[in-house]
């Protein structure tokens, strides 16, 4: 909407499960709500925040100066962590945005090594889209000469900014630094194509020799800048150049540099793509005639979890045996899951609320046994999911007389006309609320609580054979980012087994975790008889803790547990089948040796038919990637149906890059409409997963060398200090997560499947038979699906062009190729010989041709 004054808010607010992103808001050409937070395994020190706070300071006015007088930092928040000395002079109480999880911008070290590592930026991958955070070490910040490696730091900003903010992407290119233009020249992979420079062999400074395999620069070839009066942009090339001030658009952006601003966004000029983004799009924040001021700063300390369980004992909740999986469920949060030092009030409603328990200190097992002990159990009357939260409010009050940053996990599974009248004041209430719709009645605005309130939603089925409430409890876990106090669910899985019959499973620990390692398993009817074998495949004698009356009981684990695969079978001992559950969670072995976690996101929480929604599960130990994993989502819809599907990290369609911890995969085969509950399985073996030892893309290079504008050669900065990228062993491992809830519209009666292929999004060309008569290209790439990345394709369609922009813009009324092969199976590699020089008329080295 437009104020009086002409300016509109581009505003950024969505849940936490879709994006890791807080209510970050572009209003009258200020940016507000911007967060950086400090991990709480970084020490307390004063220095670090003067040093973000200049970082912001210098980068601020570049910003104007690069948005071309539209944007600027206002308002920044940097939010200390808990871990740090309490100080109500210094510092204020964050909101329910205010998490580190939440933050745009994050400071950590999480392996403790102090490393000088490079700054780098969390995406999604996708062009025009928000990505999660900018990630920045201790050492960067406070070592002025790592902090100079990278060039200026408002500069590193700016440049990691418009990664994080607008969904652009480097110009520069590692692997590929050299390509062959459409006239035959041998150029240097940048942006703007005006720049100047030139090649030279970094060993002996002499002339580049060339590669006879690829008519390209070899290896030790590298581009030096010479700076001039119109070297302005761009700064996704190189944004440490004095004179380079500015974003290349489409006036001198180099259509044929093969970057990733290119492969990634179709070829679009990266101002293109920033000036279609909500901030600018539709005349929002038109340029300032004024200069901005500076930005102001705002501490916050994080707090301990403040949290209320508002369970629905309604009627309906006598069904399906729900009542007592809600207690189950809830059982194995306040014992294994809510972290220690939070604080936990219980609230149950029907018609009317009632208080089961004030807010207690988590302080050990007792308050967790005694908090446990006060579960609802008998189900009755209507339900006023209002008459609940506000309860829960009054109990969320008790700390401190506020609610502004606690949480509330709602659980409901019936229908309330009135639920949308309290709307207005769960808003107002500044809490977050995480919503849990059981079965398939759940009233359909449920999540609006959890949209209004930056929360998760999450869905379970009334299926006999699933976990799904347990593993939606599991993962309702903090956003503190301290990985060592948080549990890991290594294992959540069910099964309804036949009277006397066994169900069995293994589940792998891998080093970084066994700490308070933990064997959880439910029952209906009858106690099974529990068996444990360790990795040595010796029986495991520990001492079972029963709850009758929950039908739960539990093994800890001394110590910590061994690392390698255990093996478990659960009895049952009834005569009639029953559903049996397992749940197994560990906690980190030491704090400066993260677990291997997993990060599931949707890209949307409402899917119209037939849009596909993307999954992607980030798997990762601290800031490493973890490769060669096995991936599965699987989605299970509101009767119990379920769908597994791969997600893959290959670098193939969905997926952008390739062995970067980032596993992605489409899902469209929508059976009904209603909600699908999303759940991610992590297998690691060990002769086949590894992590890698720096993270890849989207990272600040050190600063070149270049000729500024006098003709001084700058030598740029040595390498060293961070890590070399290489991968190491990680032995097997298990994870599972809930990835929350999507609710599907308009699926038709029958839905066709009929989708699109696959795009295809690793298109290469050569040249071969260099220096004879029949010299000609060669194409390749992994054939993509029948419907996006599923099945078979039927044909390709291969044209050329002397124009390569025309084979964006105007692809069908060019040249056709030569007839491609039989295309082959879905992601296998293709090849085709097209184009040969002689019969296009092109000058050597030309790569021609395209497929669609």
């Amino acid at each position: 909407m437009l104020s009086g004054s002409g300016w509109r808010a581009a505003v950024l607010c969505l849940s936490a499960v879709v994006c890791m992103s807080s209510c970050l808001r572009l209003y009258q050409n200020g940016y507000e709500g911007l967060l950086v937070a400090i991990n709480p395994r970084v020490p307390e020190d004063p220095e670090l925040i003067q040093s973000i706070k200049s970082m912001f300071r210098e980068a601020s006015p570049f910003l104007f100066k690069a948005s071309r007088h539209r944007a600027f930092f206002k308002e920044v928040q940097i939010l200390v962590p808990v871990t740090w000395r309490e100080n109500h002079t210094l510092y204020l109480r964050p909101t329910a945005e205010d998490t580190y999880r939440k933050a745009q911008v994050v400071v950590s070290d999480p392996f403790c090594q102090n490393l000088a590592q490079s700054p780098y930026t969390v995406s999604n991958g996708l062009c025009g889209q928000p990505g999660r955070y900018i990630h920045l070490t201790p050492r960067y910040l406070v070592d002025q000469q790592v902090t100079d490696k990278y060039g200026p730091k408002g500069r590193v900003l700016v440049h990691s900014w418009a990664t994080l903010r607008w969904g652009v992407f480097s110009e520069f290119d590692t692997d590929t630094p050299f390509y062959r233009s459409s006239l035959g020249n041998i150029e240097a992979t940048r942006c703007s194509k005006f720049v100047e420079g030139s090649s030279f062999d970094k060993n002996s400074g002499r002339e580049c020799q060339i590669n006879p395999d690829t008519g390209l620069p070899n290896a030790d070839c590298v581009f030096r800048l010479r700076e001039t009066l119109n070297t302005t942009a761009s700064l996704m090339y190189q944004h440490f150049i004095p004179e380079i001030s500015e974003f290349c658009d489409d006036s001198s952006h180099n259509f044929e540099a093969p970057n990733a601003q290119n492969r990634l966004c179709n070829y679009r000029s990266v101002w293109d793509v920033i000036m279609q983004s909500p901030d600018f799009s539709q005349g929002a924040n038109p340029p300032l005639s004024t200069q901005p001021v500076a930005p102001s700063f705002t501490l916050l300390r994080a707090r301990h979890r403040v949290v209320c369980l508002v369970m629905d004992v309604s009627g309906s909740m006598g069904g399906f045996d729900r009542i007592n999986r809600q207690r189950q469920a809830a059982e194995v949060f306040l014992v294994q899951t809510v972290e220690e030092d939070s604080k936990v009030g219980l609230v149950s409603f029907n018609n009317a609320a009632l208080i089961l328990s004030n807010l207690m200190e988590v302080t050990g097992p007792l308050s967790r046994e005694q908090l446990a002990q006060k579960l609802p159990s008998v189900a009755g009357g209507g339900t006023s999911i209002c008459a609940g939260l506000r309860k829960g409010f009054e109990v969320l009050k008790q700390d401190d007389g506020e609610t502004a940053g606690d949480e509330i996990i709602l659980l409901t599974d019936g229908e309330d006309s009135s639920a949308s009248q309290c709307l207005g004041e769960v808003r107002a209430s500044g809490a977050i609320v995480h919503t849990i719709a059981l079965g398939p009645s759940a009233d359909p605005a449920l999540e609006q609580f959890a949209n209004t309130t930056g929360g998760r939603r999450f869905f379970a089925s009334d299926s006999v054979d699933s976990n799904g409430l347990i593993e939606v409890f599991s993962d309702v876990t903090s956003g503190s980012g301290d990985d060592t106090r948080i549990p890991i669910q290594l294992l959540n899985a069910a099964n309804q087994v036949a009277g006397g019959h066994v169900f069995t499973g293994t589940v792998s620990l891998d080093a970084s975790v066994g700490n308070n390692t933990i064997f959880a398993f439910t029952w209906k009817t009858a106690e099974p008889q529990f068996s444990l074998w360790d990795p040595f495949s010796r029986t495991y004698n520990g001492t079972l803790t029963r709850e009758p009356s929950l039908r739960i009981a539990r093994l800890r684990i001394p110590g910590v547990a061994q690392h390698g695969t255990w093996s478990f079978s659960l009895l049952n001992t009834d005569t009639s089948p029953q559903t049996l559950t397992l749940t197994v969670s560990s906690y980190a072995v030491h704090e400066c040796v993260p677990p291997v976690r997993v990060t599931p996101t949707l890209d949307t929480t409402s899917v119209t038919y037939p849009k596909p929604l993307t999954i992607t599960a980030t798997v990762s130990q601290g800031d490493r990637p973890v490769l060669g994993a096995v991936v599965l989502a699987i989605l299970e819809d509101s009767t119990g149906a379920t769908v597994r599907l791969r997600l893959l990290d290959d670098g193939v369609g969905v997926d952008v890059t390739r062995d970067d911890g980032v596993y992605s995969a489409y899902f469209f085969r929508y059976s009904k409409n209603g909600r699908y509950s999303v759940k991610v399985e992590v297998e690691g073996v060990e002769d086949s997963v590894s992590v890698k030892t720096d993270v890849t893309g989207n990272t600040i290079p050190i600063q070149s060398s270049y000729i500024d504008i006098n003709g001084t050669i700058h030598p740029g900065a040595p390498s060293g200090g961070g890590l070399n990228e290489t991968t190491s062993a990680l032995g097997n491992f298990s994870r599972t997560l809930s990835g929350g809830a999507i609710t599907v519209s308009q699926v038709p009666p029958n839905p066709q499947q009929n989708f699109p292929p696959g795009r295809v999004t690793d298109l290469t060309a050569s040249l071969t038979n260099q220096s004879q008569a029949n010299e000609s290209v060669v194409l390749e790439w992994t054939a993509p699906g029948e419907d996006y990345y599923v099945g078979t394709v039927s044909s390709y369609d291969i044209r050329f062009s002397l124009v390569p922009i025309s084979l964006r813009n105007n692809f069908l009324p060019l040249h056709p190729s030569t007839s491609p092969c039989p295309p082959r199976f879905l992601r296998d590699r293709e090849s085709q010989s097209c184009c040969p020089l002689k019969k296009c008329s092109l000058e050597k080295g030309q790569h021609c041709c395209t497929l669609h």
